[in-house]
């Protein structure tokens, strides 16, 4: 092999080497930038709720608390097919006010779990309690009822979504009420007309 033809195999050989270490820092550089686990594990379930359920009540809305754990992978499908689905997504940005809370292995927030009477151990996770603006059960759901074989199936869930979600109130009878009360207080009405969307 002639000296010119022996650099070459070595350039080739270095320029395959140098590729593959890029290779290793993309991937590298990927694993570092992949998406932050669904349940936060340090987080204070009970207070996340009690937030919620305020902020439910203010605007109206139900709370949907869903208890999972990072481990279980129809809890990462749900979180994702809340987000991607356009019809659920939609229904739970205007209705919902969602609290994930992270069960660990079914050793973590259980007295919380049992306070609201899921049955996580017998039905599994992802699993779902909707709050009212009281704090009050209004239903429990075991997801696996809204499965459609590896994938949630969206018309199930955005029929359960719309079953439970707070009704609507009637503005006229608001109106009357807060007149009313205005009246007795000699204060004024800020009548704010809108949509959720």
């Amino acid at each position: 092999m002639n000296i010119r033809r022996q650099l070459l195999v070595i350039m080739g050989l270095i320029l395959s080497l140098n590729s593959g270490s890029l290779s290793l820092a993309q991937e590298s550089e990927k694993a570092q930038k992949k998406a932050p686990p669904v349940y936060d594990t340090e987080a204070d379930a009970a207070a996340d709720i009690a937030a919620a359920v305020e902020r439910a009540k203010k605007e109206h809305k139900r709370v949907l608390v869903v208890y999972g754990g990072n481990w279980c992978g129809w809890c990462v499908k749900l979180d994702e097919f809340f987000k991607k689905d356009r019809t659920v997504s939609r229904t739970i940005r205007y209705e919902y006010e969602v609290v994930k809370v992270d069960i660990g292995k079914f050793d973590k927030n259980i007295g919380l779990v049992d306070g609201y009477g899921a049955m996580i151990k017998k039905k599994g996770v992802p699993y779902i309690t909707v709050l009212d603006g009281d704090g009050k059960v209004v239903a429990h759901q075991n997801t696996g009822d809204l499965e459609e074989g590896d994938h949630h199936d969206s018309v199930k869930v955005e029929k359960f979504l719309q079953a439970q979600k707070s009704p609507p109130v009637d503005a006229e009878q608001v109106l009357a009420t807060a007149l009313k009360q205005a009246s007795k207080d000699g204060r004024k009405i800020l009548l704010h007309l809108g949509a959720p969307w």
